[in-house]
C-alpha cells in the first residue's frame, strides 16, 4: 500500500510540474535592429534583419513594402533548411525620394512552449 502510495504522489509530483513548467514558459521573439539606416536617393542600399528567439514558419511569413516602386526587397537565405526567415536581408537602390515603410508579420514554431506572433514595422527616409 505504501508503495502505490509512494508512486502515485510521484506521478501527481511529476505531472504537476510538467503542467506548470508550461503554463510559466513564455517564448520571447526579439528583432534586431530596433530601427533600420536612412537611406540615399539612387545609392544601393544594404541593411541585415535578425529575428531571435525561435524558428520562423515559412508559410506564415508575410511582408509588405510601401510604397510598392521604392526599390527595396526583402530577401532571405535559401540555403539554411531551417530558420530561412531568422536572417533578412533589405537590398537594393531607392528610386523615390519618400519615406519607405516595411512591415512584417509571422509566427515561429512551439517548442515546450507554444509557437509566438509577432509583428514589426520599420520607416526608412530616403534623402537626396
Amino acid at each position: 500500500m505504501k508503495k502505490i502510495r509512494y508512486h502515485l504522489m510521484l506521478i501527481i509530483g511529476l505531472f504537476l510540474t510538467t503542467v506548470l513548467t508550461g503554463c510559466f514558459c513564455t517564448q520571447k521573439v526579439e528583432v534586431l535592429p530596433k530601427s533600420l539606416p536612412n537611406a540615399t536617393l539612387g545609392t544601393p542600399y544594404y541593411a541585415e534583419i535578425k529575428i531571435l528567439g525561435g524558428v520562423v514558419i515559412d508559410e506564415f511569413f508575410t511582408y509588405h513594402i510601401k510604397p510598392e516602386n521604392s526599390g527595396l526587397e526583402l530577401t532571405y537565405s535559401h540555403v539554411e533548411p531551417y530558420g530561412s526567415y531568422n536572417n533578412i536581408k533589405v537590398m537594393g537602390t531607392p528610386r523615390i525620394k519618400e519615406t519607405i515603410t516595411i512591415e512584417f508579420f509571422g509566427n515561429t514554431y512551439g517548442t515546450m512552449c507554444p509557437g509566438v506572433e509577432f509583428d514589426k514595422t520599420y520607416t526608412i527616409k530616403v534623402e537626396e
